[in-house]
């Protein structure tokens, strides 16, 4: 009986060694791989925005531009417009696999770094983000581990342009912080926004997204924040009065791919798709600007007031904002994590 167990323990121990082979055999022939050898994919990219955005427009060219830098070897598919899901569901696909790429919103569920590029006044104007978002930075560095850490390989942070807060009505006190804006807004249920909002001197709602135009327009509350000019111009031109662009919070999204599929890429493909989309991204920033710009001026044709603010004035807001609300959003990251974005911004 004794020879039998043995030998059956045998057995077992040689099926298990064979199989851990025949995975690592898989696993360096993979990474033998050549451009001869190696069988085209198809990928699938979901994103979450409109098809006139400029979004959507960097990710037709990042597409087109894909497949001639692998010479069609990879060719990607994109589904615009929350085609594939929500931000949050595409994300959590791209973290097991089912869905390829995204350009998203990052959800903070898993880590609240996720979202440190959203962090209000990161930056007080396009240059200060171009630094922020560098690729060789700090917040990109510890962006980049926690996508890794779960399951997704993050490219770069995409500039769509800088919020404001739109009114019904007259604002007081506009171009100072922490003083009484009498005024109350729709804010997004997270504290980047809600705090930040309430340092300026709004009071806050988070009623539903879906329920703000009406309540604008009933005045259950006076207006909204945490919406670039082209979103504004979009969904609730209608009902408004006045556009105060403080430029508080960024609209940043990431372009992010599954490790299972950045796995399965050539070092070589792998290394031009890098490429292509940080060029989109670091040209977003331009680009975003024109189109603040444009969308402003769309605004002030439709009989809108729109109000700028100052550099030194954007600059007190920051800095305000910096000193009184980021440590309180330490507890959802760590006072080391804003105080090293802090320092890398010098």
């Amino acid at each position: 009986m004794l020879k039998k167990a043995f030998a059956l323990v045998l057995a077992l121990a040689s099926a298990v060694s064979l199989a851990a082979c025949g995975g690592s055999s898989s696993s360096v022939g993979h990474s033998l791989e050549t451009k001869e050898t190696f069988e085209p994919i198809t990928l699938r990219f979901g994103n979450q925005h409109p098809e006139d955005s400029i979004a959507h427009a960097a990710d037709l060219r990042i597409c087109e531009k894909i497949a001639e830098v692998t010479d069609g070897r990879v060719k990607v598919d994109l589904y615009g417009n929350n085609a594939l899901g929500d931000y949050t569901s595409v994300y959590e696909e791209c973290m097991i696999g089912t869905i390829d790429m995204a350009h998203i919103t990052a959800v903070e569920t898993y880590d609240a770094k996720m979202s440190g590029a959203m962090l209000p006044y990161l930056g007080s104007n396009y240059e200060e983000l171009k630094k922020a978002y560098d690729p060789d930075n700090y917040l990109f560095s510890v962006v980049s581990e926690s996508a890794d850490r779960q399951g997704l390989h993050t490219f770069g942070f995409f500039c769509e342009g800088f919020s404001g807060t739109l009114t019904n009505q007259p604002v007081q006190n506009a171009n100072l912080s922490n003083a009484n804006k009498d005024c109350l807004v729709r804010v997004p249920s997270l504290d980047n926004f809600t705090l930040a909002e309430r340092r300026l001197g709004f009071q806050t709602s988070t009623i539903a997204y879906s329920d703000t135009y009406t309540a604008i327009q009933t005045n259950t509350v006076n207006g909204a924040c945490g919406m670039p000019p082209n979103l504004v111009y979009q969904n609730f031109r209608d009902v408004t009065e006045y556009y105060y662009h403080y430029m508080m919070t960024q609209e940043a999204t990431q372009i992010l791919m599954s490790k299972k599929t950045w796995e399965k890429l050539l070092p070589e493909d792998q290394e031009a798709i890098t490429k292509v989309i940080q060029d989109e991204c670091a040209a977003s920033f331009e680009i975003a600007e024109a189109d603040d710009a444009k969308y402003m001026d769309i605004l002030r044709d439709l009989g809108v007031e729109v109000v700028e603010f100052t550099d030194e004035e954007r600059a007190a807001f920051a800095q305000d904002c910096r000193e009184n609300v980021w440590p309180q959003l330490a507890k959802n990251t760590s006072q080391e994590f804003l105080d090293n974005i802090l320092a890398s911004l010098e």
